[in-house]
């Protein structure tokens, strides 16, 4: 698996009786709809608890986005204040990615970072500018325990992945940052002493991509490095990770595409931390 992090078994397993009773709470504990004034006749027939769920959700999806965005406006704020970078600018809604940095400049060195969900279903929703020498992506879980964090990562991956073969989007680093790491909901194994303590201090896991498109001449391109790109150490630093522990935090991914007969392909991904594969997988073949 791409990442070590789990939800604890006690916690995950509470949630389908949450579930179970919120949606009959009209038969299990009518008396507690009628001292809310909610007549249990109505909770279900009456549409009262799928209304009230589909406006819980709403919310919660209209707020997430600037959140995460705010999260990452604070990271790039710091390094800014803490003069790593030349400056950044939100660019939401004018572009199709969410932040401009300036991490150096005379000669200028610019990068693009694009903020999504944990799920990466809107991943194909940016763009490269031609300016950028890294482009990153800023993948985002707003705290649901439904599914592992790992599920997410493979998610975003596979997604990142497609886009690079199939649509020669080039992205050279994703970040990926669970708002439960760290807290007792999601102990963090790489902060020994503060599994459960250290919070939004917790750094996003790194996840470093090929350095070039797959060709067909250049069928599995060299995986960037720590040294081949700016943005990572910066974060890293910025979370007090002691270069020594660098490694814990650090993905790579490697994209090879096999060129079949009959102008088709196959795109295999292997995920290796700290020199061991924790994820391979193989595309459907696809006509080029």
């Amino acid at each position: 698996m791409p990442l070590p992090c789990k939800h604890p078994t006690r916690i995950v397993n509470q949630v389908e009786p949450a579930i179970d009773l919120l949606k009959n709470l009209d038969t299990l504990h009518p008396n507690i709809l009628l001292l809310h004034n909610l007549d249990p006749l109505d909770y279900k027939n009456g549409l009262v608890f799928r209304s009230a769920i589909e406006s819980i959700r709403g919310s919660f999806i209209a707020s997430s986005t600037p959140g995460r965005e705010g999260l990452v406006k604070d990271v790039l704020e710091n390094l800014l204040q803490r003069q790593q970078i030349a400056g950044y600018a939100q660019t939401s809604g004018k572009n199709r990615f969410d932040f401009e940095i300036a991490i150096e400049q005379a000669p200028d060195y610019f990068a693009a970072l694009e903020v999504k969900g944990g799920e990466g279903n809107s991943i194909n929703i940016s763009d490269r500018p031609i300016w950028a020498k890294e482009f990153g992506v800023w993948s985002h879980l707003d705290g649901a325990i439904v599914n592992q964090p790992d599920h997410g990562a493979r998610a975003v991956v596979s997604r990142l992945t497609n886009e690079m073969t199939k649509r020669n989007k080039l992205v050279d680093v994703l970040f990926f940052k669970d708002i439960l790491c760290g807290t007792r909901a999601r102990p963090c194994p790489k902060y020994m002493g503060k599994e459960e303590t250290i919070g939004l201090h917790a750094c996003p896991d790194i996840f470093l991509f090929p350095q070039r498109t797959p060709t067909v001449n250049d069928p599995e391109p060299p995986i960037h490095t720590l040294g081949t790109l700016k943005l990572p150490g910066l974060v890293l630093d910025l979370f007090g990770v002691p270069i020594t522990e660098w490694g814990f935090h650090v993905w790579e991914v490697h994209v090879k595409i096999i060129y079949l007969p009959d102008n088709k392909a196959r795109r295999i991904v292997r995920v290796v931390h700290e020199g061991k594969i924790t994820l391979e997988s193989a595309s459907r073949v696809w006509s080029l």
